[in-house]
């Protein structure tokens, strides 16, 4: 049955980062016009009724400073009740552009230059990438591969044993990107315990938190698990990956300690950041207080890609391998089988079978001979990555 998942639109002629190869890749590699499938964006439009309060807030035509409203606060503290069990409270809420730029925040206001930042590599390259910039250093805790099931595990004795004097931060990717993980309760406690136990502030990046397709496996906000973790973590959220509207600016965070909060709040006015985009609030509101029938169904469409695409993989490239995940509209493909080193593998990719992924180095040297695969589009085009990739395979260059 088609669906409007299953309609294409061309982004070409659009200002889109995703596909813009000439902006982001080497001249041989976009002269090849690899297809995008590579950044966390989606080729889905938002929901029709997000559409609808953007098209009314333009036809009112007036774009002034606004303030957050009452709706605003119920629309977001009442989505992590519907979807998550967990009561949220409207004053814990503070406003923010996008989660990368509270994580930034956040270290420049609860670490100190040469302080150290704990991840969980394969991860998020952003965690790494700001971590460094802003001249604090990376404490890794990677995550354990099982090569037999193809599964990653968190090491309780690993987790602890890498924390330095001066770790002061722990950066939870919850739901795990690039993996898919999603955390059991007994693995966010024992990570919340440990951190209390060395000082270490948890700043949870639950930006997939509505990306969870398997209907066995739950997210778990980490601050629900007790007042004793809330008071000791910040959870950041936003409505972009899971509406496709990260072009909109509008993400959120949640404090429940008041004195983070207040430290949060007036490191955002010293930045002259106070204020979320207007029209982004409208979205947020909109996507979360009438959305969650899209995304329903944006979660069967993308559990059938993950499940078509691995096995279409499988069938047509042995040697490439892609891990089974609970979440995300992001795959894990396990390259390691082609023998081909990181900077050849991703050359190949590009400028011979054409299709565009993100480079495993890109989620720290654990990911090496990885590549993660955006299946957030059609799933024609998914078809279209995997004849690309076979016959480049089948020609042998």
């Amino acid at each position: 049955m088609t669906t409007h998942f299953d309609l294409e639109f061309d982004r070409r002629q659009t200002s889109s980062t995703k596909w813009a190869p000439h902006r982001n890749l080497a001249a041989d590699e976009a002269a090849a016009d690899p297809l995008p499938m590579w950044v966390a964006d989606m080729d889905f439009r938002a929901p029709p009724p997000v559409i609808e309060a953007l098209e009314k807030a333009v036809r009112d035509g007036i774009f002034g400073y606004t303030f957050r409203t009452d709706s605003y606060e119920e629309a977001v503290c009442g989505w992590q009740k519907k979807r998550f069990g967990w009561d949220a409270q409207p004053q814990w809420l503070v406003q923010i552009p996008s989660v990368v730029t509270g994580l930034t925040l956040i270290l420049k206001t609860f670490s100190n230059p040469g302080d150290g930042v704990l991840v969980q590599p394969p991860v998020y390259g952003r965690f790494f990438i700001d971590v460094v910039e802003n001249g604090r250093h990376i404490v890794e805790a990677p995550l354990q591969l099982d090569e037999s099931s193809g599964s990653y595990s968190f090491n309780a004795d690993a987790f602890e044993a890498a924390i330095t004097p001066k770790t002061r931060i722990f950066f939870l990717c919850n739901p795990h990107n690039p993996t898919g993980n999603i955390w059991s309760e007994a693995d966010l406690r024992r990570m919340g315990e440990i951190c209390l136990r060395h000082n270490i502030l948890v700043v949870a990046d639950e930006i997939h938190q509505d990306l969870v397709f398997n209907p066995r496996r739950k997210h778990i906000p980490f601050a629900s698990l007790g007042d004793v973790f809330a008071e000791n973590s910040i959870v950041c959220t936003a409505p972009s990956k899971t509406f496709n509207l990260a072009g909109l600016k509008c993400s959120n965070m949640f404090i429940v300690n008041e004195r983070r909060r207040k430290d949060v709040q007036n490191a955002l006015a010293r930045g002259g950041m106070s204020f979320v985009n207007a029209l982004g609030a409208v979205a947020c509101e909109a996507a979360y207080r009438d959305g969650e029938p899209w995304l329903d169904g944006l979660l069967d469409y993308i559990r059938e890609s993950q499940r078509h695409f691995a096995a279409a993989v499988h069938q047509a490239i042995p040697a490439l391998r892609v891990f089974k995940t609970d979440a995300l509209y992001l795959a894990w493909m396990d390259c390691r089988g082609l023998d081909m080193p990181a900077p050849e593998l991703e050359k190949f990719m590009l400028t011979k079978a054409r299709v565009w992924f993100d480079r495993g180095l890109k989620f720290g040297r654990q990911g090496e001979g990885f590549m993660r695969v955006n299946l957030g589009c059609p799933r024609s085009r998914v078809d279209e990555a995997v004849e690309r990739m076979k016959a480049a395979f089948a020609s042998g260059e």
